[in-house]
């Protein structure tokens, strides 16, 4: 029995995209990041810095982990008047990125 190869691909398409939509239905499954499976939306909160995404705003981070963004500027070479609605992965540089702000942060957390 032959199947014609248009039919196959659009069942096999069918088949994953079912699943994966009905997982996200579900609740089980969120590919954005910025939730969990529930839908809740994740955010830092200052307990550990390797929570930290590129995704979340300076001024997040700086809440959470009660920094002054211009502290974290003069740290890593940014302007200081940066909006805190800037995301994390807009200010990368030579002397910032997500994981050096992580660093930073443990060490700031450190007795």
């Amino acid at each position: 029995m032959r199947v014609n190869p248009y039919l196959f691909g659009i069942a096999v398409l069918v088949i994953f995209l079912g699943t994966v939509f009905s997982a996200q239905a579900a609740g089980v499954w969120s590919v954005s990041g910025k939730a969990t499976a529930s839908g809740e939306k994740i955010q830092a909160t200052g307990a550990n810095p390797d929570e930290i995404k590129g995704w979340m705003t300076i001024g997040e981070v700086a809440t959470a982990y009660k920094v002054d963004i211009k502290v974290m500027a003069k740290e890593f070479g940014f302007p200081e008047d940066t909006a805190p609605s800037k995301q994390l992965k807009d200010l990368e540089s030579d002397k910032f990125s997500v994981t050096t702000l992580r660093d930073w942060l443990k060490n700031r957390q450190a007795p």
